[in-house]
């Protein structure tokens, strides 16, 4: 009975993980030694709700969110430092973050922490953002500029004194209205884009709170983009990254950013294009195997030192004046060994100590008889030779 009761769990456990499986669209994933394995996008559906709260966002802040998703662990570090220093800006903001080895899309969010709280509060959302881009930079890329088409022609993103909205060649961009100040827009994506038509996925909605300029509107929800306040446009946190809409990636200038000016990511980014750092990950999973197998590079050291154990047939160290065996190369025929004769002769066969006792003649087999029957029998011998008249020998000192 307990038999067939697991028998029945596990069979309801794994139609629930294809249910769920199916229910997600998520679909299946090469496995992680395979070469050609790819990372599997997201759902169309799922990844316009992931992209809604911030397609409407600057371009340069978009695209250093895109890129600091991919480290959620920074994230959350970079956004406790924000909220125990609200004071920092400027020059003091850089100052305190020189000794961070944060990746750069990171540390220059440090400018904007109502950027970082928010990502910091969706911590969930952040990441699954993040594995996205991974996954594929051109289907988020498409997706934002849908988005943005959408917002439009709902009547819903236009210019303001804040924000100007141009389009070049098909491609929407979304740049400061001032060349010294940067406004952070908030908005419900549930209502901005006109009717949302996707009932499986539904956006996040995530309202700062009234002390980063916000109004307040505790009491309900409107419709339209809010704007807080303005944040001033610094070196170190701006002109260094934009999106690149019709190369389905992001440009970086390493030139425009002290923290992005440095050797690792200038000899990582040289042709001027953004790329996922693994040692920035700090061992936060990858989505798929598909992006283990296109980020995650195997430890040579530690498969040198494992080595040993495989059960190969490594080579011995050579001892001096050991004559150096020569291995055939493949493809020849091995040489046929010679027999040598034994360097030592046979043990001989050395004598027993003891000479083995030789065989006699068989001999008649004894039958004993009953004592009396002997005793008997040698009594009527006696007396059958003195009826005879036998004369028995003389005794000794007889005559």
């Amino acid at each position: 009975m307990l038999k067939r009761l697991r028998h029945g769990f596990v069979f309801l456990l794994g139609l629930v993980v294809i249910v769920s499986t199916v229910a997600h669209g998520q679909q299946p994933v090469a496995a992680a030694n395979d070469p050609s394995a790819v990372a599997a996008p997201l759902p169309q559906g799922e990844l316009e709700a992931l992209l809604a709260p911030i397609a409407l966002y600057p371009d340069q802040i978009l695209a250093q969110i895109l890129m600091a998703s991919t480290y959620p662990l920074e994230i959350v570090m970079a956004a406790r430092f924000v909220q125990q220093n609200p004071s920092l800006a400027g020059d003091a903001l850089d100052q305190a973050l020189s000794d961070k080895n944060w990746d750069p899309s990171v540390l220059s969010l440090t400018a904007y922490p109502q950027v970082l709280v928010m990502m910091n509060d969706k911590l969930d959302w952040t990441q699954r953002l993040g594995d996205a881009f991974l996954a594929s930079q051109q289907q988020v890329m498409d997706t934002v500029q849908t988005l943005r088409s959408k917002a439009q022609a709902a009547g819903n993103l236009r210019n303001t004194p804040q924000q100007t909205v141009t389009n070049q060649a098909g491609f929407i961009d979304i740049e400061p209205a001032q060349p010294e100040y940067v406004y952070v827009p908030v908005y419900d994506p549930r209502v901005i884009y006109g009717p949302w038509s996707d009932p499986v996925y539904q956006p996040d909605y995530w309202y700062p709170p009234p002390i980063y300029g916000y109004p307040d509107l505790s009491a309900g929800i409107a419709i339209g983009i809010f704007f807080g306040a303005a944040w001033r446009i610094s070196n170190n946190h701006w002109g260094w990254a934009r999106p690149n809409w019709r190369g389905h990636g992001i440009g970086v200038d390493v030139r425009n950013n002290n923290f992005a000016n440095r050797p690792q990511y200038v000899n990582r980014w040289r042709d001027g294009q953004w790329a996922h750092l693994p040692e920035h990950r700090h061992g936060v999973a990858y989505r798929d195997n598909g992006s283990v197998a296109r980020y995650i590079r195997p430890n040579t050291a530690a498969i040198q030192a494992r080595e040993p154990y495989r059960g190969r047939d490594l080579a011995q160290p050579q001892q001096s004046g050991q004559r150096q065996v020569q291995r055939p190369q493949q493809g020849t025929a091995l040489p046929v060994p010679q027999q040598q004769p034994f360097a030592r002769t046979a043990p001989q066969l050395q004598p027993m100590a003891r000479p083995m006792p030789q065989q006699s003649a068989p001999q008649a087999a004894y039958f004993p008889q009953p004592r009396a029957q002997v005793q008997m029998d040698a009594n009527r011998g006696q007396m059958s030779r003195q009826s005879a008249g036998v004369r028995s020998a003389p005794q000794r000192g007889q005559r």
